[in-house]
């Protein structure tokens, strides 16, 4: 059995929703792949200058807004009407999971922004230098994150059938 017969058995045993979860998850992995490249390989001037960084998170937000809407264009395509399907109790319940663990990472990246930003502003020695904008890029991160354990939870979830634990 070749690859491509692989993946067509494997989209053959899975349900529309949880192929939009892992397109959606793919997406959000895509573009904290883009964020978190671009602070990597970003230079010194280019991390301080608040120009360089609004045109990053610019391209970040079109970059996110392009690729949803193509693929719930071509999820609309491809699929039998069921994006305009209302989630039935299961599914809704599998939603709710996601959005607690996804609530929590995003919690706990501004409580690390407000922290860090509290200790930069008491001038104490060497948070100011370990990277310009460091609360901006902390609470960027863990939105991303936050997206990915929305989708990865309700896709394990999902999957495992295991909603209340």
């Amino acid at each position: 059995m070749s690859n491509k017969d692989k993946l067509f058995e494997f989209l053959r045993g899975v349900s529309f929703r949880e192929f939009t979860l892992a397109v959606d998850f793919f997406i959000s992995g895509c573009i904290l792949y883009f964020y978190v490249k671009s602070l990597y390989y970003g230079t010194a001037e280019q991390l301080e200058s608040a120009t360089w960084l609004s045109g990053l998170l610019l391209e970040v937000i079109i970059y996110s807004i392009v690729l949803s809407i193509v693929s719930y264009l071509s999820l609309t395509f491809i699929s039998d009407d069921e994006l305009s399907k209302p989630l039935d109790v299961r599914e809704k319940q599998i939603s709710l999971v996601g959005y607690k663990y996804s609530a929590i990472i995003l919690q706990v990246g501004v409580v690390m922004a407000i922290f860090q930003y509290n200790m930069a502003a008491q001038s104490i020695e060497g948070v100011r230098d370990l990277m310009p904008h460091l609360p901006l890029h902390v609470m960027v991160v863990a939105f991303l994150l936050a997206e990915l354990a929305n989708y990865g939870a309700q896709i394990v979830k999902g999957r495992s059938g295991e909603i209340y634990e």
